[in-house]
């Protein structure tokens, strides 16, 4: 269960909105609720899962480290320049995808890496932000074994919550990059693993395509609301070639909801 809930949590949390925090929030907050996703079994493939799983809620804003939406660290005086910890995630595959038949099920991974990330502009509403994350993937399934690295630079526009019970929304886009293990690990095949229709493929380091990320998030007296939608596009991308990759775009959304117990 542990790992269940810290992959939805990455999923479900995929951007940090920390970094415009409005006074008159709880120093701490804590609850629990529910999270329903729907994602593809990795990015490329035509068949999609959909789970229902636990969603701890937790919310903590000190002087130097806040958990919200993400993990920040304020290292620097300056408002404009931070130092976060980015998290995503990806769900094991489906044993019954016959584009992976005879081959070993991929197992659920967490990605966490810092974050550099550069206020560009802001007004009283909103701001721009240039985010730099550079995450480690692990195997939950294996004692997290390291599976590579993925650098996702972005530009990201943010829309704080102006009160306590204002829509908070985040909209980001960027490029991918993976190195050969990341690659690797999900499309790779593997001599032994080759069939008439799934010749060989050994990926390299490099482009893997586009990513947008939408989130949003609200608090309604007790009730947290929450939840993101992602589009991927592979199109162009180095893995393209792979014969596991089968659709050139993906579409994941998480939605979740939380009562939140205590604050204080």
């Amino acid at each position: 269960m542990p790992r269940h809930i810290a992959l939805c949590v990455t999923l479900l949390l995929p951007g940090s909105l920390l970094a415009d925090h409005v006074p008159g929030h709880a120093k701490f907050e804590w609850g629990l609720g529910l999270a329903a996703l729907s994602h593809p079994d990795y990015r490329g493939s035509s068949y999609t899962q959909s789970a229902l799983l636990p969603l701890p809620y937790i919310r903590y804003r000190g002087e130097r480290l806040r958990v919200e939406d993400g993990i920040e660290g304020r290292l620097f005086k300056s408002p404009d320049l931070l130092l976060t910890i980015s998290g995503n995630g990806s769900p094991p595959s489906d044993k019954d995808n016959p584009e992976r038949a005879g081959m070993d099920q991929l197992d659920a991974t967490m990605e966490l890496g810092p974050s550099l990330e550069y206020r560009v502009s802001h007004d009283d509403d909103s701001s721009l932000w240039f985010e730099l994350p550079l995450r480690y993937a692990f195997n939950l399934e294996k004692s997290l074994e390291s599976v590579g690295r993925v650098l996702h630079p972005r530009l990201a526009w943010r829309w704080p919550a102006q009160s306590k019970y204002d829509w908070k929304l985040r909209f980001a886009a960027g490029p991918l990059f993976g190195d050969d293990d990341y690659l690797g690990y999900h499309y790779n095949v593997k001599p032994a693993e080759v069939t008439p229709t799934r010749p060989a493929y050994t990926a390299r380091s490099g482009y893997t395509g586009l990513r947008f990320d939408y989130t949003y998030s609200r608090r309604i007296d007790r009730l947290w609301f929450g939840g993101f939608v992602r589009f991927d596009s592979i199109d162009g991308a180095d893995i393209e070639d792979s014969p596991l990759v089968t659709r050139s775009n993906n579409l994941t959304a998480g939605v979740g909801m939380a009562w939140v117990f205590d604050e204080g």
